[in-house]
């Protein structure tokens, strides 16, 4: 009786083993949750992206039109006179500007007002052609928040005309709307005040606020996406290029957002002969100038006797300089979406995030590697770049090869993580 008794149950030992046999079960089993989760949000970003870009399409479109825009020969300007500088001709790594065809400009940024610790009214709001600026400038008010354009205040002598930002149509917009304002201006002045169109920082959210029915109060559900834009005029159409984001807060904690001025100290070290990016640049997106065309590290190297695959960048592999977690570097990272100074979009499939030395236990990942190969583009000048011009050659034609992109910083100086989603171009 004892002896059947004693047989009846489980002995400590067999308890314990079957804890631990069911434990690894329980371990396998949760291993698979963060990369399902992961899954899911990659499955929601591809999603929620074009619908986004499609909202700000339609949100933009409302409020602009093709014949808002205008040219720098409105203006008496040539498209180069920024030096350095991209407004309408940028200039390459190696201090060269292509010739462009007379009335178009390559991708312009509209102007950002950041807002002030104190005052955060319309901080985020992006000005399509830097108004707020120009306002300022001549003293018809004094708008509170710090301001950032793509040409600055030094961008051309004091001689020139006000011109901020990206060209407006003068001929619609022929004088200043305020009488109060412009009473006291010559009427050249007067045309030089282009249209205020502006887009906030709550427009460009997304999901945006929501009612809530079962009360009289709004509820606001904490936006996840974000979109930003910039354009170009090219063959006399303007073009519309969208940038949707996704954003996530330190600690991961849904709070308010806004773009934030570009951080030196998060910048990096720029290429040699490059424009570096300042506090008075619009942040998003940023520019980064690739190699001279036409040299052994041009996007892409068809001139070297072994050129790389078309797909593989030159100058990106380990021991080349790299600072992880820098904005300027953030073109390299995994799942990047680059758009180029053609309107070609372009995706990083291998990129680099850790920093350090070819002889260090973390040696500089790379090459960075693109989804696809770039394109070998037409003849000019379908894509804004003046034909037969003298280095127009089958080795070094500019419209052969990259010569800017334009791509969303991967972090701010909030120490949001910002991750692109999505970019789309369209005619506007």
């Amino acid at each position: 009786m004892r002896a059947a008794h004693r047989t009846a149950g489980f002995s400590l030992v067999e308890m314990l083993l079957a804890v631990f046999i069911l434990g690894i079960g329980v371990i396998s089993i949760s291993a698979l949750f963060p990369a399902g989760i992961a899954l899911q949000r990659q499955a929601t970003d591809d999603t929620v992206g074009p619908i986004v870009a499609k909202n700000a399409l339609a949100t933009i479109r409302a409020k602009l039109s093709p014949d808002d825009f205008g040219s720098f020969q409105d203006f008496g300007l040539n498209p180069q006179y920024l030096n350095p500088g991209i407004a309408g001709a940028f200039q390459t790594s190696g201090a060269v500007q292509p010739p462009q065809v007379s009335g178009d400009w390559c991708w312009m940024r509209p102007g950002f007002l950041f807002g002030t610790p104190t005052d955060s009214t319309n901080a985020g709001t992006i000005d399509v052609f830097s108004s707020i600026l120009t306002r300022r400038a001549l003293n018809l008010f004094n708008p509170s928040g710090q301001l950032a354009s793509e040409i600055g205040s030094d961008g051309y002598p004091a001689t020139s005309p006000v011109l901020w930002g990206i060209p407006y149509n003068p001929k619609k917009y022929p004088l200043f709307t305020d009488p109060v304002g412009a009473a006291g201006l010559d009427l050249v002045s007067q045309r030089l005040l282009e249209p205020a169109v502006t887009f906030t920082q709550a427009e460009r959210a997304y999901p945006q606020a929501a009612a809530n029915y079962g009360s009289s109060v709004i509820t606001t559900t904490a936006p996840q996406y974000y979109w930003d834009c910039m354009f170009r005029r090219n063959g006399g159409r303007v073009q519309v290029a969208v940038f949707v984001y996704r954003v996530t807060a330190p600690g991961g904690d849904p709070r308010p957002y806004t773009v934030q001025r570009s951080d030196p100290a998060l910048v990096g070290t720029p290429p040699a002969g490059t424009t570096d990016i300042s506090v008075n640049t619009p942040p998003i997106p940023m520019v980064y100038y690739a190699p001279n065309p036409g040299t052994a590290n041009s996007w892409p190297n068809r001139t070297a006797v072994n050129p790389p695959v078309d797909d593989t960048i030159p100058n990106t592999g380990p021991g080349t300089p790299f600072g992880a977690g820098r904005t300027w570097d953030d073109w390299m990272a995994p799942a990047q979406i680059w758009i180029d100074n053609h309107g070609n979009q372009h995706e990083v499939l291998r990129g680099r995030l850790v920093a350090g030395s070819a002889t260090s236990a973390f040696p500089n990942q790379g090459p960075v590697k693109l989804q696809r190969r770039i394109p070998v583009n037409p003849r000019a000048p379908i894509y804004g770049t003046a034909p037969n011009v003298a280095n127009d050659t089958s080795a070094g034609s500019f419209h052969a090869f990259i010569e800017a992109i334009w791509f969303v910083p991967n972090t701010d100086r909030a120490g949001n993580v910002i991750t692109p989603i999505y970019v789309t171009v369209e005619e506007l």
